[in-house]
C-alpha cells in the first residue's frame, strides 16, 4: 500500500511541476497562477479559513473556500482535525470551527491516525495563539459523538527558518469515553515551499500512529508525505 501511495504522490508532484513550468513559459496574454495556502499542517488544521475562491488539492486536503469565511474540505488520506469530510467556518483569522464526518478513509502503513473504528459526527475548535512570519502554533480541542464518543485536544505548529522550508510538529490526545482509554499520537517533519513555484508545497515526515497510552504502549511509526497544490481560482 505504501508503494502505491508513493507512486501516486510522485506522479502527482511531477505532473503539477511540469504543468507549472508550461504555464510560466506561456504568453503574456494568458492568466498566471495566483498562489493560495494550504489550511492544514499535517493532521491539524490551521486557525484561519482561506479567502474566497481558493482551491487546495492534495492527498490530505481537498478544499474550496467561499465568501463569508466558509470552506468545505475533504481528505483522501487520514483526516484534518479528525474530520474526513465537512465544513470549516472562520470567526477570526485565529479562530475557526470545523464540523463533519469523523473518520479515516486510508492510512499509509499500519495503524491509523485520529479516528479508528466507526464513522461518527465530529467537531473541532481551532485557536491560533501565536502567528508571525517565523512561527505559528494552534490548539485544537475536539470531540466525536454518536456511534462512539471521544474528547481530546491537539496542539501543533510550524517554524519557518527559511523561505524555502519549514518544520512542522504535532501532538494529539484523545479520551475514548466508551472504553475509558487515553490515546496519544505525534508526528513531525518538514514542508518545502519553493519560492519559484509558490502554489506548491511538499511535506515529508514521520508519524507515530495513535495508540493507547498504558504502561506498555505499542507504537506504530509510519511515513507522512503530501504534495499540495493551492491557487486562487478567480
Amino acid at each position: 500500500m505504501i508503494k502505491h501511495f508513493k507512486f501516486l504522490v510522485v506522479i502527482l508532484s511531477l505532473g503539477l511541476c511540469v504543468w507549472a513550468q508550461d504555464r510560466t513559459r506561456s504568453t503574456s496574454s494568458e492568466v498566471s497562477i495566483t498562489a493560495a495556502e494550504p489550511t492544514h499542517y499535517y493532521y491539524i488544521p490551521t486557525a484561519n479559513v482561506n479567502p474566497p475562491n481558493c482551491l487546495v488539492v492534495s492527498l490530505h486536503e481537498m478544499s474550496y473556500s467561499f465568501p463569508d469565511n466558509l470552506q468545505v474540505q475533504a481528505s483522501i488520506l487520514d483526516n484534518i482535525g479528525r474530520i474526513v469530510f465537512g465544513a470549516k467556518y472562520g470567526f477570526h483569522d485565529n479562530l475557526s470551527l470545523g464540523v463533519g464526518l469523523a473518520n479515516t478513509l486510508a492510512h499509509v502503513g499500519p495503524g491509523g491516525h485520529g479516528i479508528n473504528g466507526n464513522s461518527r459526527l465530529g467537531a473541532y475548535l481551532c485557536y491560533g495563539f501565536v502567528k508571525n512570519p517565523n512561527f505559528e502554533a494552534v490548539v485544537t480541542p475536539h470531540m466525536q459523538i454518536f456511534n462512539g464518543n471521544a474528547l481530546g485536544c491537539d496542539i501543533g505548529g510550524l517554524v519557518t527558518p527559511s523561505p524555502f522550508w519549514s518544520v512542522i510538529w504535532e501532538v494529539g490526545t484523545s479520551i475514548d469515553v466508551t472504553k475509558s482509554n487515553f490515546l496519544f499520537n505525534t508526528d513531525g517533519g518538514i514542508r518545502v515551499h519553493p519560492p519559484s513555484i509558490p502554489f506548491m508545497n511538499f511535506d515529508a515526515g514521520i508519524d507515530v500512529s495513535e495508540f493507547v497510552l498504558t504502561r506498555n504502549p505499542s507504537t506504530t511509526p509510519s511515513i507522512y508525505f503530501d504534495a499540495i497544490f493551492s491557487m486562487v481560482t478567480r
